[in-house]
């Protein structure tokens, strides 16, 4: 069998290089008797047909809607957890991790505190939702929850009555001087009436932005500007009316941003509102007429003879989630050291945060490229490796290799950072790490990119017989920061290696399904990491990280713990991995690779202001309010350094010819209406 082959040599070759020292390998003869130098002799398709089958059985299976999106929170990635464990222990992995007690044994699981779930029920459960009212002390009708109200995921939890007091927008300050407070206002005791969105016209549209809702309308910034001014609860609606496609929609537990409100606040729909308004006036105030009031200025109104009951209690459950660990024990006197194989195995579930599509909440994301090709490609290794490892000289001086499953990558890296903070060996231990995220769409353009060769003095030209001889194209990056979990170790000075076949239409939506994957093009891509694992566990000198390692490549736009969408909240909770980037602009980037100059433009996102100002799938930006942008790594202390409504002019190549567009930048909070 051709690994056991290629192991042998290549335990043959590493004795000889320690004599000869490291160089770029000796090409040997494809004789059967002839050894074969791993570095420069990737596997044939014929080859590799095994492998194949074993990547498309782990794809298929891991991409299944029965594993839910594998979002923390499901139980889909318990399932996903479990198949992880038992292929661990189907090839002997010795278990990675110290279980809880004295005596407890070890296990593959490295349990962590996950971010808050964004989906209803997942970490807020309601234990208690009532409200109800009194007109001149008569009781109004019932009102029955999930159809006439609903508690939103920013409430707090209380048992609170009170006046009724309508506040507007609930704008602090908007254009030309608008807010919805009167000066001193004091909203003590009382229940806050507040409506979503911002001053409209006639026909339902921002007075204030030419597509889509201005800033102002941020809800998170709507509901902190009443709350500052003491209400008991906070009641919003939809204003009647308003030209958006939320308006008849009732929100519930998913409608949340970083932390709740300290008081509870519910959502009402406009018919129960109006029938309130109805009683307290004798017909004369609809919630129409409201809303045409507030649309031109300060406007608030107090209902005295309405008294508003608001009961509301919440449970907030912590979300747990775990880290899968398994060793291929080295042997000799390398064992004591560990290459990581390791990839993110969760997704965003069903789309309640992180997806790309406006209409994607609560729908299934199945995360086949992302990062269900990872994961299938470090399950594949497992068994390669230990066959290869099994067929080692009984002296042989190898590395042990720590294969490991991070969840809760998605919402910022949690699991890798997690890991590294708490590793079961020493830092000093972990000789390199090589990541696999989105290895499932080989293709020529872009190519595939190879992160972190610069993370420890000598990696890249040690690498070079690898990469030159891989049979496909492969950028390299010297960095090895980046929006994934290689970038955990970097922090702590691990040299790290990153493999990623690039971005494309369906990343982060729901049709990045297993059928799109190129099999045989991660098979490969496997082979490589395979072939480079063995060379760097075998390798005799030592790796020394490196600071010359740049942070080249930053998190883009649309990197993975960031939620793009039009519909569902993006401020969730959880460190932010867009290192400070508080505008949005509205594209994904297309190529990483840096192979051409400037900045590809993958995807324009509908209602941003790149959409807004002009841009074109297809288009690469060149410049960038006249700073020359040579790669996405260029562009991302530029988008850094701009706060919300400052105008870019940015220049595009397109076409063969330059276009020159205007963009107004927008808060990344602005679609949390």
């Amino acid at each position: 069998m051709r690994t056991r082959r290629i192991v042998r040599s290549a335990w043959i070759l590493v004795l000889g290089a320690m004599t000869l020292g490291l160089g770029h390998g000796v090409a040997m003869a494809a004789a059967p008797s002839a050894l074969v130098d791993p570095k420069t002799t990737p596997a044939t398709l014929d080859e590799l047909a095994a492998d194949i089958n074993t990547y498309r059985q782990h794809i298929n299976t891991l991409a299944n809607p029965f594993f839910e999106g594998r979002a923390p929170g499901t139980d889909g990635i318990q399932r996903a957890a479990d198949y992880i464990e038992f292929h661990f222990k189907r090839h002997n992995l010795e278990p990675a991790f110290t279980g809880s007690g004295d005596d407890a044994p070890r296990t593959y699981r490295q349990p962590f505190q996950a971010p808050d779930s964004l989906r209803p029920g997942d970490t807020l459960k309601v234990r208690m939702q009532a409200l109800s009212y009194t007109i001149a002390g008569a009781p109004g009708p019932a009102l029955k929850p999930e159809r006439d109200f609903s508690v939103i995921g920013y409430s707090g939890s209380a048992t609170v009555s009170g006046p009724l007091v309508f506040v507007g927008y609930g704008i602090e300050k908007g254009r030309e001087d608008y807010t919805s407070f009167p000066k001193d206002l004091d909203l003590s005791g009382s229940i806050a009436l507040l409506m979503r969105f911002e001053p409209m016209n006639d026909e339902g549209k921002s007075r204030w932005a030419n597509r889509g809702w201005s800033p102002s309308s941020t809800l998170e910034e709507k509901l902190k500007a009443v709350a500052s001014r003491k209400p008991a609860a906070i009641i919003l609606v939809n204003p009647p009316g308003v030209a958006d496609a939320r308006v008849g929609k009732l929100e519930g537990l998913e409608l949340r941003g970083r932390r709740p409100i300290d008081v509870p606040v519910v959502m009402a729909s406009p018919e129960s509102i109006d029938a309130l308004l109805a009683g307290a006036t004798s017909g004369d105030t609809t919630l129409l007429k409201l809303r045409q009031t507030a649309d031109e200025g300060t406007s608030t109104a107090t209902f005295g003879n309405v008294s508003v009951s608001v009961d509301v209690t919440l449970d907030r459950v912590k979300l747990m989630s775990d880290n899968m660990g398994g060793i291929l024990r080295g042997r000799g006197t390398l064992a004591d050291e560990y290459i990581v194989i390791g990839s993110h195995y969760d997704h965003v579930g069903y789309g309640y945060f992180g997806s790309r599509d406006s209409r994607g909440r609560g729908v299934l994301h199945p995360g086949a490229d992302d990062n269900g090709s990872g994961t299938s490609g470090m399950l594949t290794l497992v068994g390669k490796l230990a066959a290869a490892y099994a067929d080692l000289p009984a002296d042989a001086n190898v590395r042990s290799i720590l294969f490991l499953g991070f969840s809760a990558e998605e919402s910022g890296l949690n699991g890798s950072r997690f890991y590294c903070e708490n590793p079961p060996f020493p830092l000093a231990k972990h000789y390199l790490m090589i990541n696999m995220d989105m290895i499932g769409r080989l293709r020529d353009k872009p190519p595939m990119e190879l992160g972190g060769v610069g993370t420890a003095e000598g990696l890249k030209e040690w690498l070079a017989p690898y990469v030159d001889n891989a049979g496909f194209k492969i950028a390299q990056k010297n960095s090895g920061f980046g929006p994934s979990d290689h970038a955990s170790f970097t922090a702590v000075k691990v040299p790290a290696l990153f493999f990623f076949t690039g971005l494309h239409d369906e990343y982060h939506m729901p049709t990045d399904v297993a059928s799109l994957i190129n099999v045989e093009g991660a098979a490969k891509v496997c082979d490589l990491v395979y072939r480079v694992a063995l060379g760097a566990a075998m390798r005799p000198e030592a790796l020394v990280w490196t600071s010359g390692a740049r942070r080249e490549r930053e998190p883009a736009e649309t990197a993975p713990a960031e939620a793009p969408t039009a519909q569902a909240p993006q401020d969730q909770p959880g460190p932010s991995p867009l290192g400070g980037v508080s505008v949005r602009f509205g594209i994904s980037p297309g190529d990483y690779s840096g192979e051409e100059p400037g900045v590809l433009v993958g995807e324009v996102l509908e209602n941003l202001p790149a959409a807004k100002a002009g841009l074109l799938k297809g288009d690469l930006m060149v410049s960038w309010n006249g700073t020359k942008l040579e790669r996405v790594e260029d562009w991302m202390p530029l988008l850094r350094a701009h706060k919300p409504g400052d105008k870019v002019t940015i220049i595009v190549k397109r076409d063969g010819r330059d276009v020159t567009l205007e963009a107004t930048l927008t808060g990344r909070q602005q679609q949390n209406q």
